[in-house]
């Protein structure tokens, strides 16, 4: 693959993340493309961009009145931020340990990728949408484990993770859905807790019944 083809792959794998992030199919505005441009000419790091990307998505998706992300400007300091902290844990890891390889958690993120597939195929018949959103997360978890430092690893996975869950939710049929919240409602009722801690325990149990249904496996390594 030529310089040519390097910079294409980066424009799109940065444009499948942020419409996939959305849940829509999603053009790049004039604006947005020129922002990746500099992104690419400056050298960030694709696995910045998609920490960035990830992080603003699941910090908006824990806002119940969150402004939707309409553009990849949203995430711009996001971004700038996490590529300057890889930078330096590159440079720290270098520095302490003088020609010592980077610590590797290839074979957790292997073992990820491998139950990551496992779900998907569980759910190509009867739950193709499923199925896809699975397919997806093998696809940033391949990356992200390539790329990202651990500490940064970990900060991926988490958002990731609120992703899964919310686009798996959204896969679901209205049968199952209705299911899962009046399961999650009679769990909760006549609690005397707060209504911020009722939305949160509403969403934790809301997961947690979403993960033993479509056995969704922790996007966690280590």
């Amino acid at each position: 693959m030529d310089g040519g083809d390097h910079e294409l792959s980066y424009y799109r794998s940065v444009e499948d993340l942020f419409s996939s992030l959305r849940g829509t199919p999603h053009v790049l505005s004039p604006r947005d493309f020129q922002l990746l441009r500099s992104w690419w000419r400056d050298e960030i790091p694709l696995a910045a961009v998609a920490s960035g990307l990830t992080e603003v998505f699941a910090k908006n998706r824990e806002r119940e009145d969150g402004n939707p992300v309409v553009s990849l400007s949203y995430c711009r300091h996001a971004v700038k931020r996490n590529a300057k902290r890889l930078a330096e844990m590159r440079t720290g890891q270098s520095e302490t340990i003088p020609g010592e390889a980077m610590p590797e958690s290839s074979g957790d993120c292997r073992l990820l990728v491998g139950a990551l597939r496992q779900a998907a195929d569980s759910h190509k018949k009867d739950r193709p949408g499923i199925a896809a959103v699975l397919i997806r997360m093998v696809s940033q978890v391949e990356t992200a484990c390539s790329d990202l430092v651990a500490a940064m690893l970990d900060e991926f996975l988490f958002g990731l993770e609120v992703e899964m869950f919310h686009e798996c939710w959204m896969a679901l049929s209205e049968q199952e859905q209705r299911a899962i919240v009046a399961h999650v409602e009679k769990a909760v009722a006549g609690t005397s807790a707060t209504d911020d801690a009722r939305q949160r325990s509403t969403r934790a149990l809301r997961d947690r019944e979403l993960r033993l249904l479509l056995n969704l496996p922790r996007l966690e390594v280590g």
